[in-house]
């Protein structure tokens, strides 16, 4: 028996380590995993990213798991409990091993704090910006301009407009009005090459698209931003050669947002 027993430790215990052994990773679709075993991603339900994020060879990628809703019915993201920046639910929601559990952010304050916008214009959008020191220019009509209101505010997703490639921000009137097969706006923000950020919208935007979590990256849940830029040379992060006071500019808007 206790031969019989070693043996079964022995053969449970290399899987059971690995993402101990190769630690944690966040996939190129924005979410946190682990480093394990192809095959032991796909038989827990999840997706490898095979962008050599992870030590050791191939077959070790980037394995990142699904949505969740917690014991409160709160929507969240199955990760490592390591990686989550809110509170992990231990109660079985999700695949893979027990340090694997559905991760939610703010769904258990710890007391009073600023209030979240929820069916609601962001007409304050604006405010924040010039209030880190950022230069700001309010398009006519944007507090009531947007198709409908937002439901919530859980991401930001940025872009850049691929648009002319002279000029600070040429490409207002389409993001604003949109084009004869979508209608404006399409972002609620606009940043120029000269660093200055262009309010256009307060409501939903026509930004996103199909998104791998449309209750956190969808139009009605996220901030968009057009930034200008032609969108050459192409790179992962959009094009090369942004102007640094454009890109320093995105960073601390983003940050402030």
């Amino acid at each position: 028996m206790w031969i019989s027993m070693q043996f079964m430790m022995a053969a449970i215990l290399p899987w059971t380590t690995f993402a101990q052994q190769y630690g944690t990773c966040t996939a190129r679709n924005g979410l946190s995993g682990e480093c394990i075993n192809t095959g032991m991603c796909s038989a827990n339900g999840g997706i490898s990213d095979p962008a050599n994020l992870c030590p050791g060879d191939n077959t070790i990628q980037c394995c990142t798991y699904g949505t969740c809703k917690n014991s409160k019915g709160v929507a969240g993201i199955c990760q490592p409990t390591s990686t989550c920046k809110g509170s992990s639910d231990p109660a079985n929601l999700c695949p893979g091993g027990n340090h694997i559990q559905c991760c939610t952010v703010g769904s258990t304050p710890t007391g009073p704090g600023p209030s979240k916008p929820i069916n609601t214009m962001l007409t304050g959008l604006a405010d924040i910006l010039r209030g880190v020191g950022l230069n700001v220019v309010e398009v006519a009509g944007w507090k009531t301009r947007g198709h409908g209101v937002m439901a919530s505010v859980k991401g930001i997703i940025v872009h850049h407009t691929a648009g002319s490639s002279t000029g600070d921000y040429p490409s207002l009137a389409v993001v604003r009005d949109g084009t004869s097969s979508l209608a404006g706006p399409l972002s609620q923000l606009g940043l120029g090459r000269s660093g200055t950020w262009f309010v256009i919208a307060a409501g939903r935007c026509y930004h996103a698209g199909s998104t791998l979590d449309d209750s956190i990256y969808g139009n009605s849940n996220a901030i968009g931003i057009e930034a200008e830029g032609v969108g050459l040379p192409a790179t992962d992060s959009g094009h090369a050669h942004w102007p640094e006071v454009q890109y320093q500019s995105y960073v601390k808007g983003v940050k402030a947002l």
